[in-house]
């Protein structure tokens, strides 16, 4: 704001720390102290929209200073200018009730075409019909039908979507639909295809009637929906609030949810999920990913879902709104997903654009280093071997990423079949990798695999040259592998009474039972794995509550 010091300063804040968030807020406010209206100066008006437009595309999420900057629009530039805000904001955060709630009601004031506003509020109740808390939009739409259309047929079709539905205040819905029902004609409560099941049922339990014994029996099916269908919707309810009740924040904020509230968050969906609507299921994801937007797990995991359900093109969207607007930027997980989805899609240029940029960033990140190579072992085989060689001979990456690099060759090598070229590679990396237990391991599970008539002698030598090589705790694992083979597959006691068995010296209480001989499991894709990977909530999260009063990973290298 030119000549504004104040501006000035706040502005060059939060240009050089977006993330500080309370200094937008004072921006905002020195802009709003302009008192602006139609005819206020230009700069004064364009400044405002500056600052608006910057904050909210850095915190798309919070739908209050969408109303406000939606409020100021219609004063400064008219109701056009108020609607394109609405528009831009419920874009931002489709799910938000008091936004779609305030955009309805700025269109009630200045509308009076009622199938346009009727259609605003169908796209309203497909983006916060099934909120657990939806009550005060589904209050707003019934009386819209009710006393502005004043349609009783339209009214009655709205109530039977509404009472289906499970939610905080299903039961009063239930009451004024009962009643509504009540004063219909039963062939005018339902729609036609429950009518036409009423009237097949009839005829196969009673035969054909028809006057008053047809519509007396009508009404004797009715109510017996009516009582289901509350029965249904009771039982949804009551299920729901289990994991209603433990949500603290259901809306945007920049500080971090407490551990709790992301375990609530992950077994509400486990619920939703298991339950298998999957209208409802993209509901609750969307609602979790307003006070989860910051948590790389969450978004992984709706991404999932969405591909695994075939919807790739909404995987991808979802995947980008996370990475370019609510991740930071070294959240790499979500970018190589995204890749992923891009592929699927055929996008390829754009994929290997996207894996291009977190090598550039991130160039020793050894999980994107992989992906990217089998990306284009999938583009072209022919490039596999050329590209993972040049990565394994690299001077930046570490020995273990090399070793990992390397047991990644040979793998693709053991799909070819080629026993030779595999065991050549391996006797040449065991002098470079000779403290490697992971590559020892694999070594080992390859010779182990072979079972021609020299494949006793192969195996009793890497053991040899293992247990030789490796740290004395590593030791361990290799001769615990060797004892089982000498006992499963071996001829040689002699060489079986020299493999030491371990036996701890933890000795354990008297009410504890021995556990002196039990062998660990060895899995070359777990706790033998250089890049083992482990769930975690290490992210921070980050609009205003509404109230409630009432009776689900990612994994990274490590």
């Amino acid at each position: 704001m030119s000549g504004n010091a104040e501006w000035d300063r706040l502005w060059q804040i939060v240009h050089a720390t977006p993330e500080d968030f309370s200094s937008w807020e004072q921006l905002i406010r020195v802009a709003e102290s302009a008192e602006i209206t139609s005819t206020s100066p230009p700069e004064h008006i364009t400044n405002l929209e500056l600052v608006y437009d910057a904050f909210l595309s850095k915190f798309p999420l919070c739908f209050g200073y969408w109303k406000k900057y939606a409020d100021w629009e219609g004063i400064a530039r008219g109701s056009q200018g108020a609607e394109r805000t609405f528009e831009r904001g419920v874009a931002a955060i489709h799910n938000s009730i008091d936004l779609w709630n305030h955009y309805l009601d700025f269109k009630l004031a200045t509308t009076t075409d009622n199938q346009e506003l009727e259609r605003l509020f169908e796209r309203a109740a497909v983006n916060v019909g099934y909120d657990f808390l939806g009550h005060p939009f589904w209050d707003k739409y019934i009386d819209f039908v009710e006393n502005r259309v004043s349609d009783p047929k339209k009214l009655m079709e709205l109530m039977n979507r509404i009472v289906i539905i499970p939610m905080h205040q299903y039961a009063r819905y239930y009451e004024k639909w009962r009643g509504l029902c009540a004063n219909t004609k039963p062939s005018e409560a339902v729609n036609d295809a429950t009518l036409q099941q009423f009237l097949s049922e009839i005829k196969a339990e009673k035969g054909e009637l028809t006057g008053d014994a047809l519509e007396k029996t009508l009404r004797e099916k009715l109510d017996a929906q009516i009582a289901k269908v509350y029965k249904e919707t009771q039982e949804g309810t009551n299920k729901r609030w289990v994991y209603e009740a433990e949500i603290k924040r259901s809306y945007f904020h920049i500080k971090p949810l407490d551990r709790p509230q992301l375990q609530n968050w992950n077994k509400y969906l486990d619920f939703e999920e298991s339950a298998g609507d999957v209208a409802r299921i993209r509901a609750l994801y969307e609602r979790c990913l307003v006070p989860c937007a910051q948590y790389e797990e969450f978004w992984l995991r709706y991404g999932q879902w969405l591909a695994k359900n075939n919807l790739i093109s909404e995987a991808k969207s979802a995947y980008e709104r996370a990475a370019y607007t609510f991740l930071s930027k070294d959240k790499i997980h979500i970018k190589l997903a995204l890749a992923l989805v891009l592929e699927e899609e055929g996008n390829i240029d754009e994929a290997r654009s996207t894996y291009t940029s977190i090598l550039q960033s991130t160039p020793t990140h050894i999980e994107a280093v992989t992906d990217y190579i089998h990306f284009e072992r999938r583009q072209n085989t022919d490039t596999f071997e050329s590209l993972i060689s040049q990565y394994i001979s690299s001077a930046y990456l570490d020995e273990s990423a090399r070793v990992y690099l390397t047991v990644q060759y040979i793998k693709y090598l053991q799909q070819k079949m080629e026993s030779d070229k595999i065991r050549e590679m391996y006797e040449t990396y065991s002098s470079a990798y000779v403290k490697s237990k992971y590559f020892w391991i694999n070594y080992i599970n390859f010779e182990l695999g072979l079972f021609d008539k020299e494949a006793n002698k192969r195996i009793i030598k890497v053991f040899e040259k293992a247990r030789k090589s490796l740290s004395a705790e590593d030791q361990q694992i290799i001769n615990n592998r060797y004892r089982s083979y000498l006992m499963e597959r071996g001829d040689d006691v002699h060489l079986l009474n020299r493999v030491p068995l371990h036996i701890s010296t933890e000795f354990k209480s008297e009410n504890e039972e021995p556990n002196t001989l039990k062998r660990p499991h060895e899995d070359d894709n777990n706790n033998n794995n250089p890049y083992a990977k482990q769930p975690r909530y290490d992210a921070y999260a980050g609009y205003g509550q509404q109230s409630m009063n009432y009776a689900g990973s990612y994994y990274t290298p490590q």
